[in-house]
């Protein structure tokens, strides 16, 4: 098992990275001093079908501990609908019901988006108990759990309530990304955009191991042929991109320093590809895409050569990731609609996150709406 510490001073906390895990939750948690509630927060799909018995083990592992783990609280959706106003009051009700004291924790066993509304409510509720991130997909275990980012979606914007809440602790099992890979490809190629991310934006070595070993791996698992080799390779990068998000993190927790904005790499594009489709696009997807245009962008403004567009793109595409929007019916208007919404907006400008080398980004504030354009136009955009 690997361990990384976000150091956050009185917030700091561990990241641990390891195989089968889950069995040992309830040891692993004891040194946090929690109170005898526990509540795990899950969805249907994860709990009672994919990971039905990783789900088990988890609640025996606790029970064998001395928790007393009430009711799961399970999404219906299992997607993006679940970061809705409508979920998080249904969380709060369903906490208030189990009488949660501020002594208790919520686990939230799923992926990004359970970890986002769990957060949110642990945070908001009894104006905030402990969470402890359990993440089962590899965009949750390399990004969404770490780092304290909470939120829900309005229809208007994604991930635009919320707040800012470290947990406890995060247990990133890869075991379990091997189980959903093999049910869920399609999610264990959305996962790897924020690999590709991490190695574009601070660890080169990481973007060349991923060169080498990526088309490899997802050829494996196409062939449910994955072996102790690629689990070994899932639990680096895994390693790995945490480790860039942790450091991030510590220089920049509240995104106010601007070294933590180097992080949403492709994702002023992604959002607004997300909200423009209403979230039918998925996020690796999106994410794909985005760092597409971003490359595009900065190759527009000589920021970078055609090698780099080149590397990245092939990348993307070596993982069964878009880098075109053929086909797709986003409107360039309404994705831009979308993008002067972003969060990240300055005085009413946009910003951006371009590179300038494979590992190394900048961010670059007031690009006019008609180069942005030009970018969507470039990638098939209607």
């Amino acid at each position: 098992m690997r361990k990384i510490i976000v150091r956050l001073r009185e917030r700091s906390y561990p990241v641990l990275i390891g195989q089968n895990l889950l069995s040992f939750i309830g040891s692993l948690l004891r040194p946090l001093k929690f109170g005898p509630k526990i509540l795990v927060v899950s969805n249907k799909n994860i709990a009672k079908r994919d990971l039905k018995n990783e789900f088990a083990k988890l609640k025996i592992s606790l029970a064998r501990a001395g928790y007393e783990v009430v009711e799961p609280y399970l999404f219906r959706y299992a997607d993006e609908r679940d970061k809705s106003q409508r979920s998080l009051f249904e969380l709060w009700k369903h906490m208030a019901r189990h009488q949660l004291e501020r002594s208790s924790a919520v686990l939230a066993f799923g992926g990004g988006v359970v970890g986002d509304i769990s957060g949110l409510a642990a945070s908001t509720y009894m104006r905030g108990i402990s969470v402890v991130q359990i993440p089962t997909t590899l965009l949750a275990q390399v990004d969404a759990s770490i780092g304290g980012k909470t939120g829900i979606d309005l229809p208007s914007a994604k991930n635009i309530v919320g707040t800012f809440y470290q947990p406890r602790m995060v247990i990133a099992d890869v075991k379990l990304l091997e189980k959903l890979g093999r049910l869920r490809p399609r999610e264990l190629r959305n996962g790897f955009a924020e690999v590709i991310k991490y190695g574009m934006i601070q660890d080169a070595k990481l973007f060349k191991l991923l060169e080498r070993k990526a088309a490899r791996f997802f050829s494996l698992l196409k062939e449910k042929k994955l072996g102790r080799g690629e689990i070994s390779l899932l639990e680096t990068i895994v390693w790995r991109s945490a480790n860039v998000k942790a450091k991030v993190v510590e220089e920049d927790e509240r995104e106010t320093r601007g070294k933590r904005m180097i992080l949403n790499y492709g994702h002023t594009f992604a959002h607004a590809f997300e909200a423009a489709s209403k979230y039918k696009l998925p996020h690796g997807e999106a994410v794909g895409l985005g760092m597409a245009a971003a490359a595009r962008l900065a190759r527009r403004r000589g920021m970078i050569g055609v090698d780099i567009v080149r590397r990245q793109n092939d990348l993307i595409d070596s993982v069964g990731l878009p880098t075109q929007l053929d086909g797709r019916t986003l409107h360039s208007n309404r994705v831009i609609h979308h993008m002067l919404l972003d969060k990240k907006k300055r005085n009413g400008r946009l910003r951006f996150v371009l590179p300038l080398a494979v590992g190394r980004v900048k961010v670059v504030e007031g690009v006019p709406l008609s180069e942005v354009k030009k970018v969507l136009t470039d990638l098939g955009g209607q």
